[in-house]
């Protein structure tokens, strides 16, 4: 009977096993309601059998060695030789490819067996995602040897090779928590674990700290010499321990934010309930204590260009500033609201103004059918002068991010009126389409353009502890095969919307990008202009060239503003 009978008549086995604990006849019984956690997924792995030539090998290592994710690697060594075994790194990367039939290529004169893949993406040994390019491929090659009359992998590189669907079951993203500059809210970078030792693993990589692209930008309670004190993370009926060296111990501060840090990432998991630190074997001091806000929402009041006055939506109805505020001139657009309400930013041909218009929020605005007329121009002021000025967006500290098609870097007004360059050297050369800061004010995505290619990138923001941007960090490029943008917006503090180009004819493209994790693509309506977002993707909201405001629903979008020029949640 070979191997793949046996694994069937296994699987088949563990059905019916299944299917027979559930009565189908007597009295109808009351339960207790209780719901027992489900057990982590492990698959059954078979070694190699004795008449396996060299691409059978392969492929049974293949298929153990992603396995062993979720298990140990224990199985997946049988198929090497013992000096390979013993020096093979299952832990140094992760390589993904796209799921479908790939063949292995034998080369008796060479002794190898080679395989080319579909790249999809790879994972570093922290966990740190990167998506592959469309058309990328990745080529495999295992040196073979015989020993005792059979075939055994010789020499290989590091890491494991899984399928994208077995990606998707074996590893868990994870979101690690750092605290801002201020040590006032959460910020978090995304890292894709083992799910079957996820716990272990996040505390493990949130005590070594953020990425070096990331480090200056975030606070962490961790000092350098932390680690963990026992590999493993226990937890027991909802409850994670975690142990740390006596080395982790740092100011009373900085072990407040450690602990309110394990609290944060480990409760992600689902099977995390509550978190108990020690240090050198005691409970982690209480004598200070940090508690990180969430990242802000914004309100639920968008702001709105009608008619060429400005106004609020709040998701059912639209109401306009009064007549005796004034219109908006001719031609303006890329409108953008604080986050507390008080200032609205729009661009015309000679830059990008700021007004109070809207600062009475919505019971000082009027319904459309009940507002007078206006004649006057809407009270501004000019805070960037520049006719070919991007759409602007405000961070959580009230300051405004602004920048020139032309390139020349970005500029940050400040809530002082002092402006901030930031990013000249990194965007020399460049044409800027759109600029958005994330809501936790520690990333901001740029789409730029060099030699007609499109470039997104995201750059963290190091600020001083009062939250004053200081500088940009190293850009990192996100979202392979996003074409041009004409506008960002973040859908919540990790993941952000990219508008294309109008393409005649049909949908424009819209895409969603999460920092160290997918990109996917969705259509929207044609011919759009602007996208923004309250949280979350089902919050989207696209204006068209038309007038019309369309709202993501499910899988598709549903008309809900028409004559709207645009639109624009906080941010």
């Amino acid at each position: 009977m070979n191997r793949a009978m046996v694994a069937g008549m296994a699987a088949l086995a563990v059905t019916l096993t299944a299917c027979a604990a559930i009565p189908t006849e007597g009295e109808v019984a009351e339960g207790n309601g209780e719901v027992l956690p489900v057990a982590p997924f492990e698959p059954i792995l078979s070694g190699p059998a004795p008449e396996d030539g060299p691409a059978a090998i392969v492929t049974g290592f293949l298929t153990a060695s992603a396995g062993g994710v979720a298990t140990d690697f224990t199985v997946a060594r049988q198929f090497l030789t013992d000096e390979a075994a013993a020096q093979w790194d299952p832990g140094a990367q992760t390589i993904v490819y796209s799921s479908g039939a790939v063949a292995p290529e034998w080369d008796e004169e060479s002794h190898t067996v080679a395989y080319e893949v579909p790249l999809d993406s790879t994972l570093d040994d922290s966990g740190l995602r990167s998506d592959a390019t469309e058309g990328d491929v990745v080529q495999l090659v295992f040196e073979m040897t015989e020993v005792d009359g059979q075939w055994r992998i010789s020499e290989l590189a590091d890491g494991v090779v899984v399928t994208a669907a077995n990606f998707q079951s074996f590893y868990r993203q994870v979101p690690l928590v750092f605290a801002t500059s201020d040590l006032s809210m959460a910020t978090s970078e995304l890292r894709w674990l083992p799910d079957n030792f996820a716990a272990t693993a996040a505390a493990r990589e949130l005590v070594q700290g953020p990425s070096a692209w990331l480090a200056d930008a975030v606070e962490t309670g961790f000092p350098a010499t932390a680690a963990l004190a026992v590999e493993s993370v226990v937890v027991d009926g909802g409850v994670a321990t975690v142990d740390l060296t006596a080395q982790s111990a740092g100011t009373l501060t900085e072990r407040a934010l450690a602990d309110e840090q394990l609290r944060l990432t480990l409760s992600s998991l689902p099977d995390v309930t509550s978190v108990d630190v020690r240090i050198g074997g005691l409970p982690i001091s209480d004598e200070v204590e940090i508690d990180l806000d969430p990242v802000p929402v914004p309100d639920r009041y968008a702001a709105v260009i009608v008619d060429n006055r400005l106004g609020l939506w709040n998701g059912e109805e639209v109401r306009i500033t009064p007549g005796e505020i004034g219109l908006l001139p001719e031609g303006t657009r890329g409108v953008a609201r604080n986050y507390d309400g008080s200032s609205t930013a729009f661009v015309t041909g000679e830059g990008v103004s700021v007004t109070r218009a809207l600062a009475g929020g919505w019971d000082a605005a009027v319904p459309a059918d009940a507002a007078s007329d206006a004649t006057d121009v809407v009270e501004s002021t000019l805070v960037f002068a520049a006719n070919d000025a991007v759409d602007p967006s405000f961070d959580r500290y009230g300051d405004l991010w602004v920048a020139r098609q032309a390139g020349g870097g970005l500029q940050v007004v400040t809530t002082d009126g002092e402006t901030i360059t930031l990013g000249a050297d990194w965007l020399s050369g460049r044409s800027i389409n759109a600029v958005s800061v994330s809501p936790s004010g520690t990333y901001v995505a740029v789409q730029s353009r060099t030699g007609g290619q499109p470039i997104l990138e995201v750059v963290a923001v190091v600020r001083d502890s009062a939250g004053v941007p200081l500088a940009l960090g190293e850009p990192k490029p996100v979202g392979p095969g996003v074409g041009l943008g004409v506008d960002i917006s973040w859908v919540d503090d990790l993941t952000f919307a990219v508008l294309g180009e109008p393409v005649e004819g049909s949908a424009s493209p819209l895409w969603t990008v999460t920092v160290g994790g997918a990109t996917a693509a969705l259509a929207t309506v044609r011919d759009a202009v602007s996208v923004s977002a309250r949280s979350g993707v089902t919050s989207l909201v696209v204006a068209s060239a038309e007038g019309t405001v369309e709202e993501r629903s499910g899988t598709s979008w549903s008309q809900v503003l028409e004559g709207i020029t645009d639109i624009a949640y906080a941010g």
